[in-house]
């Protein structure tokens, strides 16, 4: 069989892009499957921007293209609480954020709950894959239209303040201090009992009310949150009250249209991410107190593992039968017999 000169040409290039498709792994499909955005708060380059990053990396690897998620960091598509709301509408498709408890309090389990653990080797044991708060929790998020993937541990919280109170381990001692809280009961009730004068002020006002001495201090987050009070404070107490805990999340009708295999993809991409920052979250506390010593000449208060226990046990004692009004008792039953904590 003779072939003309365009036909040689022709095959020529069949035979080229074969091979590249075979080299370089090139999709046939024109255009991703299904295009998403991922949104999240954190700044570019924090620990959380390159794990968001990673994760859509690794989607878009193990999909063959099929999956395309772009990465938003540093809150350019809204606060928290707004990709929420959207995520659950679909009209963003992924986040990794808090759960947004003005929806449902009983999502108060994966915003602020406290002592549920009083370190993190409890935390990951709790809110790990297997843990018994990490299947409630998916539970929950998936009653708002959304499949929570895998947690993105923030780390253990605590407060800072301007001075340390001379009984500031001591159950029931009152302080005389002023503590921003999250502007939620939970955290008034737990800083009451921790001895403070629990001050409900939004996070976007709560440098200027220290600045101003409306406030004394700051509390709602790991270390990583006091670095952005290391000019109005000078004390860093570690009480652990809760474990922050963000999620890779995607709307639950998107999730629906993804094959199973494609879905896997997304979960072990997911889990991944999670091991890392898990591996990290302890290395990351301890880097932001040591900034805080080391640059700001800050005092960094440890509570032994006997003083948390003990502030763990009267901050149940005071606050868990509260809890309840927000949950509900049948949540809070469970809470207690998972937790193996009697009431």
């Amino acid at each position: 069989m003779k072939f003309t000169s365009t036909t040689k040409k022709l095959l020529v290039c069949l035979v080229a892009l074969s091979f590249l498709v075979a080299f370089f792994g090139i999709s046939s499909a024109a255009e991703p499957q299904f295009k998403m955005r991922l949104a999240q708060v954190h700044p570019v380059d924090s620990d959380y921007d390159l794990r968001a990053k990673e994760f859509a990396k690794k989607v878009f690897e193990g999909t063959n293209g099929r999956i395309q998620i772009d990465v938003f960091s540093g809150g350019v598509l809204g606060d928290w609480t707004e990709i929420f709301e959207m995520v659950q509408r679909g009209t963003i498709e992924m986040s990794m954020a808090q759960a947004n408890a003005n929806f449902d309090p009983q999502l108060n389990l994966a915003y602020y709950f406290p002592y549920i653990v009083t370190n993190a080797k409890e935390a990951q044991k709790v809110y790990g894959p297997d843990g018994w708060a990490y299947k409630i929790i998916q539970d929950l998020w998936a009653k708002h239209n959304i499949k929570a993937l895998a947690v993105i541990p923030i780390g253990m919280s605590g407060v800072s303040l301007n001075k340390v109170p001379e009984k500031f381990a001591e159950p029931g001692a009152s302080h005389g201090l002023k503590v921003r809280v999250m502007p939620i009961k939970p955290c008034e009730w737990t800083y009451e009992a921790l001895g403070y004068i629990a001050t409900p002020i939004p996070y976007a006002e709560a440098y200027s009310a220290i600045q101003t001495g409306i406030a004394d201090g700051q509390m709602g987050g790991p270390p990583f949150q006091a670095w952005q009070f290391k000019d109005v404070n000078k004390v860093w107490i570690q009480y652990n009250d809760f474990f922050e805990s963000w999620w890779f999340a995607i709307n639950m009708d998107l999730w629906n249209k993804i094959s199973k295999e494609d879905q896997d993809v997304m979960l072990k991409a997911a889990q991944e991410e999670s091991d890392v920052q898990w591996a990290r979250a302890e290395e990351a506390d301890e880097e932001y107190r040591q900034k805080l010593v080391k640059e700001y000449g800050w005092e960094i208060v440890m509570l032994t593992q006997e003083q948390l226990d003990a502030v763990a046990a009267h901050v149940r004692k005071v606050v868990w039968p509260k809890m309840e009004e927000i949950v509900g008792k049948d949540l809070m039953d469970r809470i207690y017999k998972e937790s193996g904590i009697a009431r």
